[in-house]
């Protein structure tokens, strides 16, 4: 039996569709995140126990384009944060797929998996990709420095702003690079951001 925790999530979800498909025993859990506060280390407090492990450590979600829904529907003009910055972002199904094997079958212990989708895109790619998938004449503009993190900290704590801003702005993560995980675990290409889009069009409309 495999528990999967957070199972409505862009991850648990098609994860726990991957399990079953497999026919392997699976049940979901589904928890309020507020109602829990993490403790620092997760990965090391898994190591200490003794029992077999995997990390998955993926960059940037495909899914966070979702987050130009209110934008995109009273406009054809996305404004964006961090405008300049390019990720190799990833389709949370391939990061499901990369867990149900890890979980499913051998050789995946004591295995940390940086997992990347197949393309390194700036903001302005992957709204150009929407606006040929939806077929609609869509723009970008990036948002100063200033008023990205006035918007943000209205919608989040200070550190966490923080800390993007030292990401994106200082530098100190890149998420470009494009890495060869996804298709060396499951034998099959990292979907692009295209393929993505098309997949969830209906969400965007």
């Amino acid at each position: 039996m495999i528990l999967v925790t957070g199972a409505t999530g862009n991850i648990g979800s098609p994860l726990v569709a991957a399990l079953a498909q497999a026919g392997q025993r699976v049940r979901a859990l589904v928890r309020d995140p507020r109602a829990v506060t993490l403790p620092p280390g997760s990965e090391r407090a898994a190591r200490e126990p003794g029992v077999p492990w995997t990390f998955l450590r993926p960059r940037a979600f495909m899914s966070n384009a979702l987050r130009w829904l209110p934008q995109l529907r009273t406009g054809d003009l996305v404004r964006v944060p961090f405008a300049g910055v390019a990720a190799a972002a990833i389709d949370p199904a391939d990061i499901a797929a990369v867990a149900a094997l890890a979980l499913t079958s051998d050789g995946h212990e004591g295995r940390i998996y940086e997992l990347t989708g197949p393309d390194s895109l700036l903001p302005a790619d992957q709204i150009a990709v929407l606006a040929k998938v939806l077929r609609r004449d869509l723009r970008c503009e990036g948002l100063p420095d200033e008023e990205a993190r006035a918007q943000m900290e209205a919608s989040m704590p200070v550190e966490y702003v923080d800390a993007f801003f030292s990401f994106y702005v200082d530098g100190t993560l890149d998420e470009s690079q494009v890495l060869p995980t996804v298709q060396e675990v499951t034998g099959h290409p990292p979907r692009t951001f295209e393929q993505w889009a098309e997949t969830h069009a209906d969400a965007f409309h």
